[in-house]
């Protein structure tokens, strides 16, 4: 079996990574040798034949398979065969080297390839490699930009010293069970970084372990997006998305207040009356409208609040199902016409306000469709509130069911029944917010079945 370690050095020939496996080799802790220069390792009488071998080598990229000893912490000379690769700027100027010993000849790590190195060097997004270790290795110039150090003072350290407080135990728990895990081997999330000088950075950030031939991890290659930048235009579409909801609601709300009063008036003439409920009724569906990307946007921000309470689930179904009194359709609930008294008494840990519009959406897809019935079926057990609404409609094929649920998509029919495309959506993001599911099912012939489950383990207040 190989046995085999690496170390880093400074372009003045200090020792800066040490690996757990050089450790292990050659008998010193990496904190005895961290700092000493690469030739305090070299048998006794050579040390002048270490120093020039990095001098030598300084105009070249790399060499490997040269038969070197180095001294043991316990004075013996243990052989290696030496590869000795040679870390650049953009300009060219030497700032590290790496060395791997090996008890037999190894080839070139994949990050030591031409084509990787420029990639490497040029790319606008932070770059980061380690050790098996985690020690950093190297790291390109976009990653100096990004967080503020200057190279020498990441070299041989660890990557935690970007972490935040943001980054959780659980969260390291499942990035490095993805990592290591070898049917996964990578990870790849939002995460907040620190700045050299405190500041946070918000990074889209994959992390990938690098694996020999025969499946060993070598390498971690961690590559980080600054999203800053995107952040900041987030903020600013979500503080021009509400203040143009604001702006619009005002007028809205004068339009349905004076159509209503007009309507009041004594003889108002018919026709006049049918002008003014068409008003109404359009001020009605723009509000409903705003209120949607109002909330998909703040949803989409992670500004979303939930307000947890015990909701009375029948207060929650009766509230939404009102607006749909005199649709001319039929109700049912849990297979009975729906009537208050007909209502199961659950309660559930909700926001009671996004439980209601999450039913209340679902209805009003449901009645925009259904033919005759709409149909609720509520159930609550250990696993949690599960809650349906199936129409008799037409029916959407399995494509048009793959995307209901995304941001601005209607079906043909809804298309032609209006609105922003959201209601869904919505749905979907007030439901995971409680950490729970939705789904459909339905065929093209007839009918389409919505569905949701918020689970009792998250719904706890």
């Amino acid at each position: 079996m190989s046995k085999e370690g690496s170390l880093s050095l400074d372009k003045q020939g200090r020792i800066i990574r040490f690996s757990h496996s050089l450790e292990d080799l050659l008998g010193y802790d990496a904190e005895e040798v961290i700092g000493k220069e690469f030739s305090s390792l070299a048998p006794p009488g050579l040390e002048p034949a270490f120093r020039s071998m990095l001098e030598e080598n300084e105009n070249d990229t790399a060499f490997s398979g040269r038969k070197t000893g180095l001294l043991c912490e316990d004075g013996s000379i243990a052989e290696f065969y030496l590869a000795l690769h040679l870390l650049r700027d953009r300009t060219g100027e030497l700032y590290s080297y790496m060395l791997t010993l090996s008890s037999r000849k190894t080839g070139m790590p994949a990050f030591f390839t031409d084509e990787f190195r420029r990639i490497f060097k040029f790319s606008n997004d932070s770059v980061a490699i380690t050790d098996k270790d985690g020690s950093i290795i190297d790291v390109n110039q976009a990653f100096l930009e990004t967080y503020g150090y200057e190279r020498h003072e990441v070299l041989g350290r660890n990557p935690r010293v970007l972490k935040s407080s943001h980054s959780t135990k659980a969260l390291y728990e499942k990035m490095w069970g993805d990592i290591l895990d070898p049917s996964i081997g990578y990870w790849r999330g939002e995460i907040i970084n620190l700045t050299r000088d405190g500041r946070e950075v918000p990074v889209l950030l994959s992390i990938n372990a690098i694996k020999d031939r025969k499946g060993e991890i070598r390498n971690f290659l961690g590559i980080a997006f600054n999203m800053t930048r995107q952040k900041e235009l987030d903020k600013l579409r979500k503080m021009y998305i509400d203040h143009i909801v604001h702006d619009i609601r005002g007028p809205l709300t004068s339009i349905s207040v004076n159509a209503e009063l007009a309507l009041m008036y004594p003889d108002v003439p018919e026709n006049a009356k049918k002008k003014l409920n068409i008003i109404s009724t359009c001020a009605l569906k723009i509000g409903s409208m705003t209120s949607d990307i109002l909330d998909f946007s703040r949803a989409e921000s992670g500004s979303l609040v939930l307000r947890k309470e015990l909701v009375r689930l029948s207060d929650a179904i009766r509230e939404a199902a009102l607006p749909f009194e005199g649709s001319g359709k039929k109700l049912l609930f849990n297979g009975e016409e729906y009537t208050e008294s007909a209502l199961a008494d659950i309660e559930v840990a909700a926001d009671a306000d996004k439980l209601k519009r999450v039913i209340y959406n679902l209805l009003s897809n449901a009645f925009k469709h259904a033919t005759q019935d709409v149909s609720i079926n509520a159930v609550h057990s250990q696993d949690g509130l599960k809650f349906t609404v199936s129409d008799d409609g037409k029916g959407i094929s399995v494509e048009e069911a793959e995307r209901i649920f995304d941001a601005f998509y209607q079906t043909e029919d809804g298309v032609k029944t209006g609105g922003a495309g959201l209601g869904l959506s919505i749905v979907k993001k007030f439901v995971e917010a409680h950490g729970g599911s939705v789904w459909v099912h339905g065929g093209e012939d007839r009918g389409v079945t919505f569905g949701f489950l918020i689970p009792s383990v998250n719904a706890a207040i």
